[in-house]
């Protein structure tokens, strides 16, 4: 048994030690190959460098990695991968990044078209770092690239047949051929690649100018001399054709030249025409082995040589610089050619015009995205601020390398790498179809100043245009056709007020736009003090009727309202005088009116007291008047025939009163009590004549009714 888990301790011990060496060895060969990548990298083979890092960084990450990655795909123009990785280590490192990373992805942004997005990202850098002067400065290019935008495509261009796959760039026409630097197009495809990007070495070819129309193929390599296995590139040529100068490597008699990193620098050359091929070549004397110096360019009098380098003592990366050359073909100092045309960023590829008009390219200026071509005026001896040149020539990737026909100005060549090319860097020919006129984005307000009432136009009437916070920014007084016209920049939000005396003022806001030339309807309408006291009266006039019409829809209502009140009264009343009825035996309804009911009471004979029996009947009606105290009744008595009707009257009332007056004394109000003697008026049996009817007639006749005439 306890040999048995040695044997087992002693097999778990080995497998540790086996997956401990494996590990040890995986961590090995991932560093091995790591370092390899950042060789590849510091050397500048950032083809070779991507691969690596993209296989490491699926397994781990850091930020030297991510940060060697980004740039090594901003080198080679992948920009998609560039802004991917860029934007990786901003969110991640931020906290740690320095501007350049910024820049870059800025860039990147900007060559695959989202330019929001890249300035949005400066300012909120420069916003972080509490700089509002250069956050202003970014929203001031944005501007400004919308104010080069605005002009359209102001050239025509076509991409030449001769490009290929392959670097073609920096084309000039000399005499009847075309002048370009290209990959190596001799060889075999075993010849030696720049690991930059994998492509062979550059070198100078010609192209006649009148087959542009075929391929690469008849083109011819400039000169063996000239040419080497290194790179040869851009190059400028005297009047005479008796000289060229040209960029090529740090090499010399076979031999490449580094720097301290390794690096080997580029410098300008000078060569020499015999009469039959270039030789005599010469290293120029402002060169380094520790800096490049790259793409010279001629002043027209051929006194200046123009170039870029990023040697010390400049503005940073690539500057541009001129040096004398003196009649004896030795040269002056290098002169920087100063802040305005130089940046922190990258200034290369000079081109100077007939007129002395300076072309250039550059990254640190306002440009659509990585390198674009600027333009400055030759002014005393220095240069104008540059511009942009402007659309399709710039585009979001590098365009630069510009040159113009001797001939025909208006036309030349240019070199971009825009992805919609042949492959890398292409030539592209030119002709300008518009001038560079750039403007800030305006708009207008144009109007007419009118009476509201009689819409004729009001002369001497002041227009004020005013922003949001009430400043005046322009006011005029109108004419006799009373038109305004105030030119206003895009994207403001403006107050307009019109104003004359003995009228009311007037006011209209306009919200401005990015639409270049908008024209903003500012038509003003004044209303006349005489029109606003006329309406003013109508208005009085309507409320009045308003008030009136309003009264007599509340009395309706108020009568409305009344007579439902009343009904409901009325109803109520009704029920109540029912109940009564039904309550009271003496209450019976007769015909038309209501009475209460008493055994007859009778008079005699031309007399007014009341009998025994009378008094006792009466009982019924104090009784029915104490159990009903809202009812008003009516006595009334009545006469027979006999006597002259005067008379009966007279005693039919007395009759009335008597009655009257025994039921106030059984505390009966005499206010509820109408005492009407009706003499013969009435009688219930007719009688003729005394004798037609009956003693018994004549005393039904004599009798006394009690009539309910109100009932609250």
């Amino acid at each position: 048994m306890t040999n048995h888990q040695d044997s087992t301790s002693m097999k778990k011990y080995f497998i540790h030690l086996f997956i401990g060496f494996m590990a040890l060895g995986q961590s090995a060969i991932a560093q091995k190959e790591l370092d390899r990548a950042n060789s590849y990298f510091e050397r500048a083979f950032y083809s070779d460098a991507i691969p690596l890092y993209e296989a490491m960084l699926a397994k781990r990450k850091s930020k030297k990695m991510v940060s060697n990655l980004a740039e090594a795909y901003y080198r080679t123009y992948n920009m998609n991968a560039s802004a991917r990785w860029y934007a990786y280590l901003i969110e991640n490192y931020g906290s740690d990044e320095d501007y350049d990373h910024y820049f870059k992805l800025h860039h990147s942004l900007k060559a695959i078209g989202n330019y929001e997005k890249a300035h949005q990202l400066l300012q909120e850098y420069y916003q972080k770092k509490n700089d509002s002067v250069q956050a202003k400065a970014v929203q001031n290019q944005a501007t400004y690239l919308s104010n080069v935008e605005a002009i359209g495509d102001r050239f025509s261009i076509d991409n030449l047949v001769l490009n290929t796959v392959t670097s073609e760039f920096g084309a000039i026409a000399i005499d009847s051929n075309l002048v370009y630097t290209a990959s190596k197009k001799e060889g075999t495809s075993a010849q030696k690649l720049y690991r930059w990007n994998n492509q062979k070495y550059l070198d100078i070819y010609t192209h006649p100018l009148s087959q542009l129309t075929m391929g690469d193929s008849i083109s011819q390599s400039l000169s063996k001399t000239v040419n080497t296995k290194m790179h040869e590139g851009t190059f400028a040529i005297s009047k005479d054709r008796k000289t060229i100068y040209f960029t090529r490597n740090n090499f010399n008699k076979g031999r490449k030249r580094k720097d301290d990193n390794k690096v080997t620098n580029l410098k300008i050359y000078r060569a020499t025409w015999s009469g039959e091929t270039w030789g005599a070549v010469e290293e120029l004397p402002f060169n380094s082995d520790d800096f490049s110096t790259e793409h010279p360019a001629l002043s027209s009098d051929e006194n200046l040589l123009y170039f870029a380098s990023d040697r010390p003592g400049g503005h940073g990366s690539f500057d541009l610089y001129k040096i004398a050359i003196r009649e004896d073909g030795s040269f002056g100092n290098p002169i920087n050619l100063g802040s305005t045309i130089n940046t922190e960023k990258k200034e290369q590829f000079p081109y100077i015009a007939k007129n002395g008009t300076l072309y250039f390219a550059s990254d640190g200026h306002a440009g659509f995205g990585l390198l674009d071509i600027f333009i400055a005026t030759a002014i005393d001896g220095s240069f104008s601020k540059p511009d942009n040149i402007g659309l399709p020539v710039n585009s979001g990737y590098d365009d630069f390398s510009i040159s113009f026909d001797a001939e025909q100005p208006q036309k030349g060549y240019f070199s971009s790498n825009r992805p919609t090319g042949k492959g890398s860097d292409d030539i592209y020919s030119f002709e300008i179809t518009k001038p560079l006129i750039i403007e800030d984005c305006q708009q207008f307000i144009e109007g007419i100043l009118i009476d509201k009432t009689t819409k004729q136009p009001i002369a001497e009437g002041k227009v004020t245009l005013r922003n949001v916070d009430g400043t005046i920014l322009n006011e005029l007084i109108t004419n006799q056709d009373a038109t305004f016209r105030f030119p206003i920049d895009c994207g403001l939000s403006l107050n307009l007020q019109a104003s004359k005396s003995g009228y009311q003022e007037s006011f209209k806001n306009i919200q401005g736009s990015d639409e270049r030339n908008k024209v903003h309807d500012g038509t003003l309408e004044l209303l006349s003090q005489q029109e606003i006291e006329k309406q003013e009266q109508l208005v009085e006039q309507r409320k009045k009727e308003q008030e009136r019409i309003q009264a007599e829809r509340e009395k309706e209502r108020a009568l409305v309202q009344a007579e439902k009140v009343k009904e409901k009264l009325q109803k109520e009343k009704k029920e109540r005088i029912a109940k009564a009825i039904k309550k009271e035996n003496a209450i019976v309804k007769e015909k038309n009116k209501t009475v209460i009911k008493t055994e007859e009471i009778h008079f005699d004979y031309s007399l007014w007291y009341l009998r025994r029996e009378s008094r006792e009947r009466l009982g019924v009606v104090v009784k029915t008047m104490k159990n009903q105290p809202t009812i008003t009744i009516e006595i009334g008595t009545h006469t027979d025939i006999r006597g002259n009707a005067s008379y009966n009257k007279e005693l039919s009332q007395k009759r009335a009163d008597a009655v009257k007056e025994f039921l106030v004394k059984n505390d009966i109000a005499a206010n509820r009590i109408l005492a009407k003697g009706y003499g013969e008026s009435q009688p219930l049996v007719k009688c003729e004549t005394e004798e037609s009817c009956s003693e018994e007639d004549h005393e039904w006749n004599r009798r006394c009714e009690f009539t309910i005439v109100n009932w609250e």
